[in-house]
């Protein structure tokens, strides 16, 4: 899959999806912003030279084929159970970690010690979604990216740079 052939969407105006937003933009990719506050995602389109289209959660899930979730672990499985068999078929990255806020102005990992986000949003996607985790740790079993996008793969990965690793697996 080529990414400059395909409609992406970053869902999420936090942190993270403003971020990636911004660095979409300055390389001159076209795509979808939609947040949980459309308002948000407006203004922050708006100052990307015309590269990023505000769009509802509604039409970025419909329309893309590739969908960056840069939100909070909770929010994510949240949307999986919103949107369904809708994933299906579509590149679903997770950008994150599993943290939420610990109410005294830190963070605090919100899945158990020996659990892996990866493994536990690839269980709740459809059938025929991807799931990528980027930027993240691994702890899924590592093994070669299937050639061609194989139906039978579950959970590989493969180390891009000292400092990336993407978790690739189709559900």
């Amino acid at each position: 899959m080529n990414v400059s052939d395909s409609t992406v969407a970053i869902i999420g105006t936090g942190n993270i999806g403003s971020a990636l937003a911004a660095n979409l933009a300055a390389d001159g990719q076209k795509f979808l912003l939609a947040g949980r506050e459309q308002e948000k995602a407006r203004e922050l389109a708006s100052g990307l030279g015309g590269y990023a289209e505000a769009v509802s959660l509604d039409e970025a899930v419909e329309r893309a084929d590739i969908l960056v979730l840069a939100v909070w672990f909770d929010v994510f499985t949240q949307l999986i159970a919103r949107y369904g068999e809708r994933l299906a078929g579509k590149v679903i990255i997770d950008p994150t970690n599993p943290i939420g806020p610990d109410g005294s102005g830190g963070f605090r990992k919100v899945i158990g010690e020996q659990e892996s986000s990866g493994q536990i949003l690839a269980g709740l996607l459809p059938t025929g979604a991807w799931l990528v985790k980027a930027f993240g740790t691994l702890s899924a079993t590592r093994c070669p990216r299937p050639p061609g996008g194989s139906p039978s793969a579950r959970c590989c990965s493969t180390p891009r740079t000292p400092t990336l690793r993407v978790t690739w697996s189709q559900i």
